[in-house]
Order: C-alpha cells, then structure tokens, then sequence
C-alpha cells in the first residue's frame, strides 16, 4: 500500500515539472513572438537592448542563433525593469552607492562626485545622402515649398496645473511680449578640418591648469555633423537648427572644488559650429554657464544629475536669439517650488550630506495657456497636462509633461487668434529638456518635443516627413553629454531620420 502512494506521488511530480516546464517553454516561446525584433533603448541603463535573431539553417548550425538568443531573452524577459529597480533600491538601503566628497561653495552647497566612465567611441550612420548637404562657404540648400501645419482640433481648454507642496505667487507679467523678426544669417568662412586638433576636448579649468573631462575626436564628430546638416536642410527659408551639450552637475560641481576655480569651457561646439552649413549654430553650454557656476548661481542641481530650470534659462534665452526669438525675465514666468526636493544623486546614493542640504525644483508655465497632445501615432493622441503632479515620485524633475516619453509631444498655445498661422519649433532632447519647454512654448505657438529614444519609426514614421508636414520652422536640439557623446542616441536619430 505505502509503495502504490510513493508510485502515485513521485508520478504526480513528475507530471507537475513536466508540466513546469512546458509552461516556461510556452512563456519564453510567446515572449520570444510577442517582443519586436527592432531595437529597443534602456533609459535605466543607457544602452541599447540586444535584437531577437533571425533563425536560418546557417545561423542555426554554426551557433550565432543560439547565442544570439541567450542575449536577446537575457535582455528581454518579462520584469526585468522591475528587478533592476528592485536591485538598485537594495543598494540604496545599504547605501553601498556613495559619494564622500563634498564641497561648500559660495551661497550653495555642491555634492562633487566621481565622474562616470567614458563612453567609448562607436561608429555612426550616415543620413540619407539626398538630405545631407556637404558643409560650404555657401548657405545651405533649403526647401522653397511652404510646409503645410498639422490640423489641430479646436474648443481645448488649457490644463489647470496644481501647485506642489510649497507655492510660489506667480509674478506679474506683461501682457504682451516682443518678438523680432530673424535677421539673414551671415556666412560662415570656409575653414580646413586640418586646422583643427585631432582630438577635442571638454575642459575644467583651475587657474591656468586644464583637466580634459571629456575628448571626442575630430574626424568623428565631423561624420556627426552630417546629421546636424540633414535636419538644418529641411527648414524653410530663415530657419535654424541649434544645439548645445549641457555637462551633467556631477562634473560640472567639480570646478568648485578646485582651489582656483575658472569655469568650463569646450572646444567641442566651437567645431561643430566651423564646420557645418551656415544656417546651423552651435553654442557651448559649458562656457554660458562657467560664470554664473563660479558666481554661486544655482545653476546646477546639488542633488540631481541636471541642470536648474534657471540655468536652463540662461542657455535657452541665448540659443533662441540665434532664431530672432527673446524670452521675458525669468521671474516673469509663473512658478510653483518644491522644496525639499531630493534628486537622482540622491536616490541612487541615500547621502546624508546631500540629505542635509536638499534642493530647490523651480516648477515654470508659460505665460500663455497652452494644451499638451502627445502622439502615439500621426492620428492618435492623449491630452496630457504641462505639469504632471503625479509624476514618477523616485525623479521629481519630470513633473514636466510627466517625463521623457512618448513618440510626438506638441505644445500649443491656446488663446491665438484663430486660424492664425502657428509659428512651430522642434526640441530634439533628453530629459534635460524637460525644463527648456517653457521657454520654448514661450516663444513659439507651438513647441514639438522629440526624444529618440522614445520614438517609434514604425508607428509615426520619418521625422523628417513629420518636420515638412508640421511646419516646423526652427529645430534646437538639447541633451546631456552622456547621450550626445553616447552612440545609442545619436544612432537612433540617425535611424529615425
């Protein structure tokens, strides 16, 4: 009797990991047909995840398909975003994530961290060559066609946005703002690739000491420039294409820990600048901000890895005149604040130095009301507030359009007059534009934001053809070292061209 029930049980086990595993083959077979075979970015990891492989009898016999495979599933599989998080907050409680140097400087108090590794240097691809004029002393090719705006429905009342924690009383503003016609751009000479040195760099100055915090080289950023050339060709007559590269806090605070501090400065953009069509400007963040940094200005978050809104400001304002657009003062915009506000450095690090002296989050609106669609699809949109009070609570800074996401973000003002044309402008960014689209819902009718890394050809299509089709008139792009240096976001506006 007792040997018939061990013969019973040991057969229902048997059955159950059969079962067991016929269950995971089934899972990991669905998953492995559900997933897209196209690339997919990681924001929490910064990189692009591995493609599911194509199976033929080649790839199959001599292993790749196989390997492949592993990667792809190892990338892949359900939850993992939940089980990096879960591993980060591990370390969190354990506070096995540190920074011990800390700095007091001026009226703030600036955490100085180790600077992160270099990203190392990846080929790029090229943008379609019928789009990428070559640099010349003479002005860039440009569409004489007028683009056609996307219609937009009407009656959208703008989004009522609630202040968080402490609030600020908004400052009267004027009732009307300049804003002067852009000018003709002059020509930029012709210069030689030879004159410039082989490698560029990103410098922290102490005294008349350089320490290169970042080095790209020439002949590679000059391949980049191809795609700074295709977006600029597509604007209409007088229309500009803009970029900058804003340092992250943690190396930009480490100019305060010097005993002489002078500032940043980049040879980078200076480059980028000589070399591309005249109707394309590139401005050194690292060099508008230098002053005001060594000022004690709050430029630059203590705690997070961004830069301020105010220290946003600064740039915006200088890189919307390049396209004969001005902003009024920064206190004329209407502000909320949250403090204490705790931001990335800290939450991946739990310092109690940093928790001692907290941040403050400058939370702007335009000054206008405006509606927020983003964009699924060309045909297909959710309305969503400017300023998102439920937004991620581990990253207070994207209460601004709720963060980095969606394929099309499109800010419009709302109290135009109707049926007047709608001077459109394309924001190319990260999340450290997220603070920038005040400004430039500020100065334009409508303002797109487009992050690459979001985006999804296969559902909107070429941005190219959403640039003609939308009317956009003048593109800025704006992003954080870590992505303008780093391969994946470059690529995938390449890819998304």
């Amino acid at each position: 009797m007792a040997k018939r029930r061990k013969k019973r049980r040991n057969r229902v086990l048997c059955f159950a990991a059969w079962g067991a595993l016929a269950a995971l083959l089934l899972i990991g077979g669905w998953e492995l047909l559900l997933v897209p075979r196209g690339p997919a970015f990681s924001a929490q990891e910064n990189r692009m995840l591995a493609e599911r492989p194509a199976l033929s009898l080649r790839t199959f016999f001599d292993g790749s398909f196989a390997d492949g495979l592993e990667t792809f599933l190892s990338d892949r599989f359900p939850g993992r975003a939940g089980i990096i998080d879960f591993d980060r907050d591990i370390k969190q409680v354990g506070s096995f994530a540190t920074w011990e140097e800390y700095a007091r400087v001026a009226e703030s108090n600036v955490a100085i961290m180790a600077e992160p590794e270099e990203v190392a240097e990846e080929p790029v691809v090229t943008p379609r060559p019928t789009r990428t004029p070559a640099p010349t002393s003479e002005p860039a090719a440009e569409p004489t066609a007028e683009p056609t705006a996307a219609p937009t429905p009407d009656g959208f009342q703008g989004a009522e946005e609630t202040p968080l924690r402490e609030t600020a009383a908004p400052t009267p503003v004027p009732t009307e703002i300049p804003m002067p016609t852009a000018t003709a751009r002059p020509t930029k000479a012709p210069v030689e690739l030879s004159s410039f040195p082989r490698e560029l760099h990103f410098y922290l100055l102490d005294g008349e000491t350089k320490s290169s915090a970042q080095v790209q080289s020439r002949n590679a950023l000059y391949t980049e420039t191809n795609l700074f050339n295709a977006y600029a060709s597509l604007l209409p007559e007088g229309g500009v294409f803009v970029m900058t590269i804003v340092p992250n806090s943690m190396r930009a605070s480490r100019v305060l820990s010097y005993t002489d501090p002078r500032g940043m400065t980049s040879e980078i953009e200076p480059f980028i600048h000589a070399v591309t069509a005249d109707n394309v400007t590139a401005l050194s963040t690292a060099d508008l901000l230098s002053e005001p940094l060594i000022r004690g200005e709050y430029v630059f978050f203590r705690t997070d890895m961004h830069w301020t809104p105010y220290g946003a400001y600064l740039v915006i304002s200088r890189m919307l005149q390049e396209a004969g657009e001005t902003l009024p003062p920064y206190e004329a915009f209407p502000k909320t604040q949250e403090h204490p506000f705790l931001g990335t450095l800290y939450r991946d690090s739990h310092s109690k130095q940093m928790e001692e002296n907290p941040d403050t989050l400058d939370i702007l609106t335009p000054t206008h009301p405006v509606r927020v669609r983003r964009y699924s699809t060309p045909e297909k949109f959710e309305e969503v507030p400017f300023i998102d009070p439920d937004a991620n609570p581990r990253d207070r800074y994207t209460v601004y359009l709720g963060g980095p996401k969606g394929n099309w973000t499109v800010i419009e003002r709302t109290d135009r007059e109707e049926g007047a044309p709608l001077k459109t402008c394309l924001v190319i960014s990260d999340s450290y534009g997220l603070c920038t689209m005040p400004f430039f819902a500020q100065a334009y009718d409508r303002a797109i934001l487009y992050d690459p890394r979001y985006y999804e050809k296969g559902a909107m299509g070429s941005v190219a053809d959403l640039i003609e089709s939308w009317g956009v008139e003048d593109i800025f792009m704006v992003a954080g070292e870590g992505n303008i240096y780093g391969y994946p976001f470059y690529s995938l506006c390449n890819r998304q061209f």
